[in-house]
């Protein structure tokens, strides 16, 4: 009688204690980033972006770092979350977005050096909630069919990452992510509208990438999906792939649109996404990230290689890595130097005039 009177005391303890540490637990979106430059600069950082003459990289536990000497040292600034951010892009020297896991959105206009968020993921349920609601109530037949969709991603709540983000301008902007997740503002991010009726991807493929080239939106994803911004329809149509694999990336050269993926796949377009030429790479590897350099661009890849392209167009040569690493993001420094993202932080890597020279 003793031992199972203890046990249900005990029981009755545990209890207790567990629904104290429940009341107390906060998730990332309410637990700010520890700052600890060391420490962030030196472990993995997951995206890098331009913004004027300084480079702002993002990485896991809401890392976010400055540097605004080409790269040659960091500083960790202040992020009102600790959620792992995954993409971050600027459309201007001041105003930048940066998003991530938790359905994360912030944004900075001071180039970098603070940060408010826009958007989470608990938010994005509610706004897609209502928004469903209402497409449903005025007869939307596009919304109709996404009640599957829309119906899981607000009782799953907030585990959905957005996975890359572009503005137009200050005003007009988009973030993408798993599962066909797709928002859109029209006032910088003061409020967020959904588009997972508004896509033509019937499987929800995940979304990894947008790009804009000759004025048009695009979007790349899983499976080889690549999609083409239809404003007069409000619309992302798909478009006829080359490639079934995935495209993690695509890259606005001015001549082309780059779409690069999974084994080192690359190719391009030149005439609005309606044929695509193979590019060949001496990369077996994921491309992951890309950047201009000049009058060429590089490409990074998982397995630590920096491609940069030849001048014909016909292919790409390896660039030797003074560190490489596990990259998964790349921009540029100047015209002859890249700072990249990855497993061990950021580097900096010079590329010698007569390597842009000879091509």
């Amino acid at each position: 009688m003793l031992n199972r009177k203890f046990g249900y005391v005990f029981l009755l303890a545990l209890l207790a204690s567990s629904a104290a540490v429940g009341a107390e637990y906060k998730g990332p979106l309410d637990v700010p980033a520890k700052v600890n430059t060391k420490f962030a600069q030196s472990n993995r950082l997951t995206a890098v972006a331009k913004a004027g003459n300084a480079l702002v990289a993002v990485g896991p536990r809401g890392h976010i770092l400055v540097s605004e000497n080409s790269g040659q040292s960091w500083e960790q600034v202040p992020v009102p979350v600790s959620s792992d951010l995954v993409a971050v892009r600027f459309v201007n020297a001041t105003h930048g977005w940066a998003v991530g896991h938790d359905g994360v959105v912030l944004h900075t206009a001071d180039a970098g050096k603070s940060w408010v968020k826009q958007l989470d993921g608990k938010q994005a349920a509610a706004v897609a909630e209502k928004s469903f609601k209402k497409a449903v109530a005025e007869g939307s037949e596009q919304a109709k069919k996404s009640q599957d969709l829309v119906t899981r991603f607000v009782e799953e709540g907030a585990d959905k990452p957005f996975l890359d983000v572009l503005f137009l301008n200050e005003k007009e902007g988009f973030v993408v992510g798993a599962f066909n997740n797709a928002f859109r503002t029209q006032d910088g991010g003061k409020t967020w509208e959904p588009l997972f009726w508004q896509i033509d991807n019937p499987q929800s493929y995940h979304l990894y990438a947008l790009a804009t080239h000759a004025g048009e939106l695009y979007a790349a994803g899983e499976r080889g999906l690549l999609l083409h911004w239809d404003r007069q329809r409000q619309y992302f149509s798909a478009i006829t792939s080359p490639y079934q694999g995935s495209f993690f990336g695509l890259l606005d050269t001015g001549k082309e649109l780059i779409a690069y993926g999974l084994r080192g796949n690359v190719y391009a377009t030149a005439d609005g996404a309606k044929t695509w030429r193979k590019i060949d790479t001496p990369a077996p590897d994921s491309v992951v990230g890309g950047a201009l350099l000049g009058a060429h661009y590089a490409l990074v890849t998982v397995g630590g290689r920096i491609l940069l392209n030849k001048s014909d167009g016909s292919g790409f040569d390896v660039i030797p890595a003074s560190s490489p690493m596990q990259y998964a993001s790349v921009a540029a420094a100047s015209d002859h130097s890249l700072v990249a993202a990855g497993a061990r932080g950021v580097r900096v890597e010079t590329i010698r005039d007569q390597a842009i020279q000879e091509k």
